[in-house]
């Protein structure tokens, strides 16, 4: 049994794939255009996207919780999610 190693490509990203991730980059913080965003550093598009999923997966979790907390055990959730917003006010 002979096991094959597959080659890498030789771009990782291609262009079309290059441009929808520079498009995200724009969505997400509309203060740039695209024509700034093209002339980025690509670790610092990766840090901006990461740090904005991080962002909105930190509002879903919440709005998971809101909509969550009234079906708590005697409102438990409830207080403890109004600490919490508290505490980052």
């Amino acid at each position: 049994m002979k096991i094959k190693v597959a080659q890498l490509p030789k771009k990782i990203f291609d262009k079309k794939s290059t441009s929808h991730l520079l498009a995200s980059l724009c969505y997400h913080y509309p203060q740039y255009t695209l024509k700034q965003v093209k002339r980025m550093p690509y670790k610092d598009v990766v840090l901006l996207l990461q740090q904005a999923h991080r962002e909105q997966a930190a509002l879903y979790y919440n709005l998971t919780q809101i909509a969550a907390a009234p079906h708590s055990e005697k409102g438990k959730s409830v207080k403890k999610l109004l600490n919490h917003f508290k505490d980052r006010m």
